[in-house]
């Protein structure tokens, strides 16, 4: 029983001391490069410290140790296997170790690998150098080795967010298609090579992203993992949309290349229009309101509390504005205006009429107009004062009035050569004239009469218009239409014929001529009613 125990307790023990062990695996064996990167072709030193020592106390009491020197660019650490690694160049498979432990060599960075695989052409990037002893596959001592040879070239290596950047890049593996990041970020490419030709060469453009003002780094990476690495310095702009605008307009200054996350300052001329925060990529955007001045080019000024800044010209220009932009001929609307000469005076011309103003001295005025009759629809209103013109649109009604209702002559009537014509009276905001046709035919091709600017809604011929007898076959026509003080037109009345004949009435005129034959009319049927009234007593 004490026996059993006992051998247990040496078994556990023993594991113990086993897996406790196991993690500490370690090599003392060492190699340094000398240097640490190089181009194909450099010579480097190898030197190696505490390996196996080589030692001669006789001729039959000796130990001679060697050790082999891989290059090859897999990842791999001490304790891998040699024979893990596919590609590789021996750069010696028996150097010999000293009674120190030690060796030291020299070799020349390859431009290929030929003892594994397959052969592997060397480009930039992260090499190993190994060392395993002769005979054995275990790698004991590792070191990296960066291979310096891709190189890009970025044009221009400085500007603001937004700058088309042309690379250049040279020794890249043949044939690759090409990966372009900007800390960190993959980047598109604007436009030529996205892969490298069969001399590992290539051209291409990138636009700059928004970030900081600072170094940002442009790197280029080939499918076969050659890179290569160039810096760009972003620096801080601003612009102004538009960047002419008249006092009160809202206008929008956006920045870029600024500090992240830092408060930023916008000066208008001198004077504080904006304070805010940019963002974490060191932009902004923000509006504001054109200042009140005289128009000319002033400053804007953007500074962040890092002391990034920049600036724009912006251009103040004479700008009007309308109280209201539509209306009908009569109306009264006010225009007024800023960023004109200081107490100069303006003419207003709408329609060509005219209207005076008076600057002040801050280059502002304010009138009254009255819209003038002419045409409808958008008219263009000016303002100067002989250094600045603006000018804007007023749009007059164009709405045309009601069709008038013909009354006389009716249809079929005949009437005297000096004719009276009525119609319904139409109302417009614009007031309303009328045109009155008179015609030999239907189509109105023939015409005999045509009155225009009418303001009433009736019409007497005079005797220089009297109208010639017709036959029934062959009677006059007339129409008439609204038009108003907008020149908006309404469309002509039904057409309506007439007769024209010698009458007893033809010395009458207009709403005489007609009173008189209803007094007639009148007589006439009260003498026929006595007549009845006598002959029936």
């Amino acid at each position: 029983m004490i026996f059993r125990i006992g051998a247990t307790t040496l078994v556990v023990s023993l594991l113990v001391i086993a897996l406790s062990a196991s993690p500490a695996l370690a090599y003392s064996e060492e190699i340094e490069l000398d240097p640490e990167e190089g181009e194909i072709g450099d010579e480097i030193d190898i030197t190696g410290n505490d390996f196996d020592e080589s030692y001669y106390y006789s001729s039959s009491d000796y130990e001679d140790y060697y050790v082999a020197i891989y290059f090859f660019r897999e990842e791999a650490e001490a304790g891998d296997d040699i024979d893990d690694v596919e590609n590789y160049e021996i750069l010696d498979s028996s150097e010999h170790i000293d009674g120190d432990g030690e060796f030291d060599i020299s070799f020349d960075v390859p431009d290929q690998l030929t003892d594994g695989e397959d052969d592997e052409d060397v480009y930039s990037g992260t090499y190993y150098v190994a060392v395993t002893y002769k005979g054995d596959d275990e790698i004991v001592a590792i070191a990296e080795f960066t291979v310096l040879g891709a190189e890009i070239e970025v044009d221009p290596d400085d500007g603001p967010v937004g700058t088309e950047v042309e690379i250049t890049g040279i020794d890249f593996a043949d044939d690759e298609d090409i990966t372009i990041e900007y800390d960190g970020d993959d980047v598109d490419i604007e436009s030529g090579d996205d892969a490298t030709d069969s001399r590992g060469r290539f051209k291409c453009t990138i636009v700059i992203p928004e970030s900081t003002a600072d170094e940002h780094t442009i790197t280029v990476t080939d499918d076969s993992g050659v890179e290569a690495e160039a810096e760009f310095t972003v620096e801080p702009e601003i612009a102004v949309e538009p960047d002419r605008a008249a006092p009160g307009d809202s206008v929008m200054v956006a920045g870029t290349g600024f500090g992240d996350s830092v408060d930023f300052t916008v000066n208008f001329d001198g004077d504080e229009v904006i304070t805010n925060e940019t963002g974490g990529d060191g932009s902004f955007e923000f509006s504001f309101t054109v200042p009140v001045k005289s128009s000319g080019t002033y400053g804007i000024q953007a500074e962040d509390d890092d002391g990034n800044e920049a600036g724009v010209n912006f251009t103040i220009v004479a700008g009007v504005q309308l109280s209201h932009t539509t209306g009908n001929v009569g109306d009264t609307f006010t225009i007024s205006g800023s960023g004109f000469t200081p107490n100069a005076g303006v003419t207003i011309t709408l329609a060509g009429a005219q209207t005076t103003a008076s600057a002040d001295a801050s280059g502002r005025f304010s009138a009254n107009v009255t819209v003038p009759g002419g045409q409808s629809g958008p008219q263009v209103i000016t303002a100067s004062d002989g250094a600045n013109t603006m000018t804007t649109t007023f749009t007059v009604e164009s709405t045309p009035p009601q069709v008038p209702v013909p009354l006389l002559p009716a249809e079929g009537d005949k009437v005297d050569s000096l004719a009276y014509f009525d119609w319904s009276d139409v109302t417009d905001p614009s007031g309303v004239t009328y045109t009155l046709q008179i015609a030999a035919d239907a189509n109105f091709t023939v015409m005999v009469l045509e009155k225009t600017q009418l303001t009433e809604s009736q019409y007497a011929v005079t005797e220089v218009e009297k109208l010639e007898s017709t036959s029934k076959e062959s009677p006059y026509y007339w129409r008439v239409r609204a038009i108003d003080g907008a020149e908006n037109a309404s469309d002509w009345t039904t057409r309506r014929s007439f007769n024209v004949g010698s009458t007893f009435f033809q010395g009458f005129q207009g709403w005489v001529r007609y009173t008189v034959i209803g007094v007639f009319v009148g007589l006439v049927v009260l003498i026929i009613y006595l007549l009845r009234t006598r002959t029936a007593q």
